[in-house]
């Protein structure tokens, strides 16, 4: 199933293997284990961490204003995601390029840049190597990808455990803060476990697709 994310409350295409899930003040989650209280500054991951939890053999998310393309344009189906992840691990968005490296990209766009500075110091603290990939000129962003549950469920249980306790150290008070990180850390991810992604383009539309 690829879910689509909306923190508002809108109209989303009606798509085969697709499924909306609300997040935010529209939450429509069934169960108390959630990290929706955070969604102002998680934004997308608020709703990873709910896809997780579910049993879909191949998962993943895109944005109600943003779905991948396949090669003729079109929104990318369910079933061409499946064919796709029989010769690659992962599903990503197309690399972003950040001619100054990701770090100098994220002080640009984050604006709290004091924050910023002690999380990223922080990461490195954790693990040197972070150092070394902020420096990197590219990243995938809008938190979209797709693949099997066995990788989703490896990605959640590497990204939670390391970013929440930051979370509650380190404050912001800017919208989309820790999201803003978090987009960035995931080429790190596919990088330390060797997978092989795919790069797709994607839209960004306000209208509904069909």
């Amino acid at each position: 199933m690829i879910y689509i994310i909306k923190h508002r409350e809108c109209e989303t295409p009606k798509l085969k293997g697709y499924k909306t899930l609300k997040v935010g003040d529209i939450c429509d989650y069934l169960d108390e284990d959630n990290i929706n209280h955070l969604n102002n500054q998680l934004s997308e991951l608020t709703g990873i961490y709910q896809i997780n939890k579910y049993n879909d053999e191949i998962k993943g998310q895109v944005h109600y204003r943003r779905y991948f393309l396949d090669e003729n344009g079109d929104v990318l189906s369910f079933d061409k995601a499946k064919e796709l992840l029989k010769e690659y691990d992962i599903i990503i968005t197309e690399r972003y390029i950040v001619g100054d490296g990701i770090y100098h990209n994220l002080r640009r766009e984050i604006g709290d840049v004091d924050s910023l500075d002690r999380v990223y110091y922080k990461l490195i603290e954790i693990n040197p190597d972070f150092k070394q990939y902020f420096d990197k000129t590219y990243f995938s962003p809008r938190q979209m990808f797709i693949c099997n549950k066995k990788l989703y469920k490896k990605y959640c249980d590497w990204i939670f455990p390391l970013l929440l306790p930051i979370m509650d150290e380190i404050k912001s008070d800017k919208p989309r803060f820790y999201s803003y990180i978090i987009e960035r850390l995931l080429n790190y991810w596919i990088d330390m476990n060797n997978l092989k992604a795919i790069e797709l383009p994607y839209n960004e539309t306000g209208d509904r697709l069909c």
